[in-house]
C-alpha cells in the first residue's frame, strides 16, 4: 500500500512473517527498507544473535540507521558526501547490524510465482570503516535491472568493526564480525522469499575487505539449511599475505597488547570487564592506532570456523581452498588498474636502496633482482619515478597477485566458470590526490552509480555487468554477459574466461607474483 509522508512517498507490505514493514518509494519504483535489524548485540565483544523476528515496535523502515562506531572519513576523493546522506554520522554498536533492501515496487504489489534473484553487498573498508549509506545502496541497481528488462532484488549489510569486531577476548566469542556476517546472510536466506526473493539464486559482492571477507565465508562449510550464496563478485579483495587469518596465539596477544594500548594493566575477567565498561570512542581510537602500528584487522584461525585443519589455512593455500567450496559456481574477480596509489602517504619517504636491501635480505639475490628489473627500480633512480614503481609494486602484492593466483588456479583446476576484468577508468573528480588515477575502491563510484548524475553511462554500464552475473539463468555460465569496454574511457569489465595476465607476468623474467610464494612477504611492505 502506498502513501506520501511529509516529502516522502512510503509503501507499507504485509511480509508473510515478519509482519508490516513501510519503506521508501525510490526512483524507477523501488522500495527501500532501510535498517532492518537482523541480529542483536548481547555486549561488547559478544558474538550477535540472530533475529527471527522484528522487534514488535519496529515497523516503520525509512530512516537510516546507525553505523559501527568508527573514524569516518571524508569523501573528497568521490567529489564530497552524497546529497542525500545525513549530514550527520550516527553510530551505535550495539545498533548497528542493520541490512537494507531494494526491491522492486511491482515485485511487492503483484506477488507473483516466479522469484527473483539476489544481490548482496559486502561493504569494504579495511575492516575498521564502511557503512550503508547512498554512496554504497544498491537502488541503483535494482532500479538498472528494471529497466534492463531482468528486475532483481539488492541488499546490503553492516557488521562490526575494528577492535569491535575483530578483537578476540575468549575463544568462544572469536570472528565476531565474520560471524555478524554470516547472521546477514542467514537472515536473508530465511526471508528473503516472503519478499519475493529466490534464496536459491544469490550473488554476493564485496569490494576489498567485503570481498576478502566473501572469501572467508567461501572457506567455511554452508549452514546444513543449504550454500549461503551461489555466486561471487570479488572486486579488489582476495585474501593474501597481509590480509590471511592469524594464529589463536597471535590473536591473543593483540588482545593484551590492545588491554597495554588503552591503559588497562589487568587482564583476565576484570581486564575484559574494564575494557568492557570503556567509553567506546576511546576503544574505537586505539583501535584505528593499532591497525596503523600493527597492521590490519584480521580474522582469526579457529576450528570453529575453518575446520579441523585451521592451522593450515595460511595465504598461500587459499586458491587450493576456495577451490574446493562446491556450492559457488560462477566466480566474477579482478581489480582496478593502480591498486597501489592509495599507499602513496604510506611510502613517500621510502628511498630505492632500502627497499631494494629490505627486498634481498628477505628473499635472496636472485628473486630481489627479478623483482628489481620487473618493476624498474635501481638503487640511484629518481625517487619520484621510484615511488610509481613502489607503488606498483605495492598494489601487486596485496592486490592483483592474489587475484592473479587465484584465477589462474580456478580457472585450470576447477570446473567453475571464472571471470576477470581489470577496472582502468580514472577518478574523475577534481581537486584530490587521486585524481585522474584508477586507484583503489574508484570502481565503487561506477558500480553504484553514486554519482550518476556526472557519469551516467559508464555507471550504467557497470551496474549492467553486475546484474547481468545476478540474472543469468544458475547452472549456465556468463558467456552472454556484456562485454564493456568504454573506449573514451578505457577498459572496465570484460566477459573474458581465461584469465588476463597480471602487469609483471608479461616481462621476459619469470612471474614475479609467484615470488610471493617463496614465503610470507607481508613483512616486505614495512621498508626500514
Amino acid at each position: 500500500m502506498a502513501s506520501n509522508n511529509e516529502d516522502k512517498s512510503t509503501y507499507t507490505f504485509d511480509h508473510p512473517e515478519l509482519g508490516s514493514l513501510t519503506g521508501i518509494i525510490q526512483p524507477h519504483n523501488v522500495v527501500q527498507f532501510r535498517a532492518v535489524p537482523y541480529a542483536t548485540v548481547p555486549a561488547r565483544f559478544k558474538r550477535s544473535i540472530l533475529l527471527n523476528k522484528l522487534p514488535a515496535h519496529k515497523t516503520n523502515f525509512t530512516e537510516h540507521g546507525y553505523a559501527c562506531p568508527q573514524i569516518f572519513p571524508d569523501h573528497e576523493a568521490g567529489g564530497g558526501p552524497h546529497p542525500s546522506d545525513p549530514a550527520t554520522n550516527l553510530s551505535d554498536e550495539f545498533n548497528c547490524l542493520i541490512l537494507q533492501l531494494n526491491i522492486p515496487l511491482s515485485l511487492l504489489e503483484a506477488k507473483p510465482t516466479e522469484k527473483l534473484p539476489v544481490l548482496i553487498y559486502i561493504h569494504g573498508g579495511g575492516f575498521v570503516l564502511g557503512k550503508i549509506d547512498e554512496q554504497h545502496s544498491t537502488a541503483p541497481m535494482v532500479q538498472q535491472s528494471i529497466t534492463s528488462g531482468s528486475p532483481i532484488i539488492g541488499a546490503s549489510i553492516q557488521y562490526r568493526l575494528g577492535a569491535l569486531g575483530y578483537l578476540q577476548t575468549s575463544r568462544e566469542d572469536s570472528n565476531l564480525a565474520l560471524n555478524d556476517q554470516r547472521n546477514a546472510l542467514l537472515w536473508i536466506q530465511r526471508f528473503i522469499s516472503g519478499f519475493g526473493g529466490d534464496e536459491k539464486r544469490v550473488t554476493v559482492f564485496g569490494e576489498s575487505a567485503g570481498s576478502i571477507s566473501i572469501c572467508y565465508h567461501m572457506l567455511r562449510e554452508p549452514p546444513s539449511s543449504g550454500p549461503l550464496f551461489q555466486r561471487a563478485i570479488l572486486m579488489s579483495g582476495i585474501i593474501g599475505p597481509g590480509t590471511a587469518p592469524c594464529s589463536v596465539e597471535d590473536s591473543e596477544k593483540r588482545y593484551y597488547d590492545f588491554l597495554s594500548k588503552v591503559g588497562i594493566e589487568e587482564t583476565g575477567e576484570v581486564g575484559l570487564q574494564k575494557l568492557s565498561e570503556m567509553n567506546v570512542d576511546l576503544v574505537v581510537k586505539a583501535s584505528a592506532e593499532m591497525g596503523e602500528e600493527g597492521g590490519m584487522w584480521l580474522s582469526v584461525r579457529d576450528e570453529e570456523w575453518f575446520g579441523a585443519d585451521a592451522e593450515r589455512v595460511t595465504w598461500d593455500r587459499i586458491p587450493e581452498l576456495i577451490g574446493k567450496c562446491e556450492w559457488v559456481n560462477d566466480v566474477v574477480l579482478g581489480c582496478t588498474g593502480f591498486e597501489g596509489t592509495t599507499f602513496a602517504s604510506r611510502y613517500a619517504d621510502v628511498e630505492p636502496s632500502a627497499f631494494l636491501s629490505s627486498i634481498q635480505s628477505q628473499l635472496g639475490d636472485e628473486s630481489a633482482r627479478i623483482l628489481a628489473n620487473a618493476y624498474n627500480i635501481t638503487p640511484t633512480m629518481d625517487k619520484n619515478l621510484f615511488l610509481t614503481s613502489l607503488l606498483r609494486w605495492v598494489g601487486d602484492a596485496i592486490f592483483d597477485a592474489p587475484n592473479h593466483m587465484l584465477a589462474s588456479h580456478l580457472a585450470s583446476k576447477t570446473n567453475k566458470n571464472i571471470y576477470r576484468y581489470i577496472f582502468n577508468v580514472r577518478n574523475p573528480f577534481p581537486a584530490n590526490a587521486l585524481y585522474q588515477q584508477s586507484h583503489h575502491w574508484v570502481d565503487v563510484y561506477f558500480v553504484f552509480k553514486a554519482h550518476q548524475f556526472r557519469h551516467e553511462c559508464m555507471s550504467s554500464m557497470c551496474v549492467l555487468y553486475e546484474d547481468r552475473m545476478t540474472i543469468s539463468k544458475y547452472g549456465d555460465s556468463c558467456e552472454d554477459a556484456p562485454t564493456i569496454w568504454a573506449l573514451p574511457l578505457s577498459a572496465c569489465f570484460t566477459g573474458e574466461k581465461i584469465p588476463m595476465p597480471s602487469r609483471a607476468s608479461v616481462q621476459s623474467e619469470p612471474d614475479p607474483t609467484q615470488l610471493l610464494r617463496q614465503r610470507d612477504v607481508s613483512s616486505t611492505l614495512i621498508v626500514p
